[in-house]
């Protein structure tokens, strides 16, 4: 079995690599510890993943197979048997969750910490001294995580007493159901199954017509069900199906504009209509508030595109405010949202191939166009018919698809011969991504606009946010508008965050390009459970969508460096010197 500090560990690297000396830190054991965990790590593994050390790169996690992975770790992790127990036993105390799963009471301790952390957005794990700890929800809410903890966990059903072989029957009867049609029907039977493992818990009993065709079913599968435990079983189920009928394209269109007056930056189409109205009535109809296996980080594509998970935020928040809909999880909706991003990205980009022969700058052109997004190619015979676009279509970048060779001094050249392969186009791609970029750091992330902020031990993130905005205000580079912008989303949590640099950022509707203004700190600070060393005031422009190019680059720059690195930052010029590596 693998320990709560390995388990840790990949997660950890999950996220990014880290040196053998951070992850020391992190665990509060021994370098040679955490090497002994590595080798540990990579046998129990056994070709699902590895973790390697790669020098000046630190330690990473490679993820062979992806889905084989996930189950494994989940066989690994008791943490939603824990979570059952608090659920099927009502106060619990830690020496019982201690005896059941055969674990130390100051292990239990810690995981009951980290529980509440990864799911204080969700539900509420409470305690009260002398009594103990338990799930401080509604019994209907309560019922409903029980049925996720089901549906995901094996090792869950063998905390209830279930006759296996009546599960089966219950799972073939359901399966023929015609009631609840937006229920999946295994979702059906795991909520058949929470109610029956909560029977004795259950208080409060709805009146409703119980005499109905699932109650044949329960009574053929081998389940005792009284009219009170039927009668919350369908009451629930009923709940599930009404909450789905409400979801309708026109209401999810009328929620995106609503969306939209706060975030300038975002966009919408029909596409993204029929993709969150698919989604979102899945949610209403089968909530899954503990999720059904561990999944990979996001940071990468929330760094790329946080305008996408912005925008997912104020969506989820306006599903609860206006219809009652509960979404625990933001990162599906913030990825239909960068779809709908990247899809508006349509500014095309000149670009000038260099070729002599004909046939083979035809090709290269066709191929061009057609794999990279946003991108005309002209074509060039000579030096001189170079020279002559050059200065016609001023171009992000020239491609020298001849055998000629180029002056330096003539501006962003990427030398690729002949045929362009898939590997050239990938070239090109990424030129093409950063090259903007690249060519104005310094007007981007002005230096002269940054400082120091001399935060104490127990400012709040919220204080430092709002006396950097306010010198920023004080300097003429933000408006009073942007600063309460920046201070308002970080209030709503799910805080940008890219390898211990924070990025409170907002979207303006009066400037027309990007601002990055680098502010150091003394110490570090925890924010959303991360720890921030350093942070990055930015405010993109709402009018230029091809800036959020930006956040892509920052993301992928700094997560190539370790975090020690980005903590080690002492200035703007060596944020900036960092951005240009």
């Amino acid at each position: 079995m693998l320990n709560d500090r390995q388990l840790s560990l990949l997660e950890k690297l999950e996220h990014q690599p880290s040196s053998l000396a951070e992850l020391a830190q992190h665990a509060g054991v021994s370098a040679r510890t955490i090497s002994r965990d590595i080798d540990y790590l990579n046998f129990t593994l056994s070709g699902r993943a590895r973790v390697t050390s790669q020098g000046s790169a630190g330690v990473q996690l490679e993820i062979l197979d992806r889905k084989h992975y996930f189950q494994l770790l989940q066989r690994h992790d008791n943490d939603d048997q824990l979570l059952a127990l608090l659920l099927l036993n009502g106060f619990t105390t830690r020496l019982q969750l201690a005896d059941a799963l055969n674990l130390p009471e100051t292990l239990i301790a810690e995981k009951l910490v980290k529980l509440r952390q990864r799911y204080e957005k969700v539900f509420t794990i409470a305690g009260r001294p002398g009594v103990g700890y338990f799930i401080d929800e509604p019994e209907a809410r309560q019922i409903l995580i029980l049925a996720n903890l089901l549906k995901k966990d094996p090792f869950v059903s063998s905390l209830t007493g279930f006759n296996y072989a009546a599960v089966e029957r219950l799972t073939a009867g359901i399966s023929a159901l015609q009631a609840w049609p937006a229920i999946h029907r295994d979702y059906v039977v795991s909520v058949v199954l929470a109610v029956w493992a909560m029977r004795n818990l259950i208080r409060n009993a709805p009146q409703v017509d119980a005499d109905r065709e699932i109650a044949l079913c329960i009574e053929n599968a081998g389940f005792y069900f009284n009219q009170k435990t039927l009668s919350v079983l369908i009451s629930l189920l009923d709940a599930l199906q009404y909450n789905a009928t409400q979801i309708t394209p026109d209401r999810i269109q009328q929620l995106l504009d609503e969306a939209l007056i706060d975030h300038p930056g975002g966009v919408q189409d029909a596409q993204l209509i029929e993709d969150l109205t698919g989604h979102v009535t899945r949610c209403a109809a089968s909530p899954v508030w503990v999720a059904e296996s561990r999944q990979s980080s996001m940071n990468n594509l929330k760094a790329a595109w946080p305008v996408a998970f912005d925008m997912s935020i104020r969506f989820i928040g306006l599903l609860r405010e206006r219809l009652g809909i509960i979404v625990s999880d933001s990162d599906l909706i913030g990825l239909y949202f960068a779809c709908a991003l990247e899809r508006h990205q349509t500014e095309r980009q000149p670009v000038i191939l260099l070729a002599e022969q004909n046939a083979i700058a035809t090709i290269n052109k066709l191929a061009i166009e057609r794999d990279v997004p946003n991108c005309r190619v002209h074509i060039a015979r000579s030096l001189s018919g170079l020279m002559g676009l050059r200065d016609e279509i001023q171009p992000v970048c020239i491609i020298n698809n001849s055998h000629l060779e180029l002056n330096v001094n003539i501006g962003n050249v990427l030398n690729i011969r002949n045929i362009i392969t898939p590997a050239g186009i990938g070239q090109i791609k990424d030129f093409l991504d950063t090259v903007y970029i690249r060519q104005n750091l310094e007007r981007l992330f002005p230096v002269d606009a940054c400082f120091h902020e001399e935060n104490q031990p127990n400012d709040t993130w919220l204080e430092i946010c709002a006396r950097v905005s306010q010198r920023l205000v004080r300097q003429g580079h933000l408006t009073d508008e942007e600063a309460w912008r920046i201070c308002q989303r970080e209030q709503e949590g799910e805080n940008l965050i890219v390898n211990q640099l924070a990025i409170p950022h907002c979207w303006s509707e009066k400037e027309t390009s990007f601002r990055g203004y680098f502010i150091t700190l003394p110490r570090s600070v925890v924010v959303n459970h991360e720890p921030v060393s350093h942070l990055l005031i930015a405010c993109a422009s709402a009018s230029a969508r091809h800036e959020l190019k930006i956040f892509s680059y920052l993301a992928r720059t700094l997560y190539k460096h370790l975090p020690g690195k980005i903590a080690g930052l002492k200035s703007a010029e060596e944020f900036v010197r960092l951005l240009r590596e």
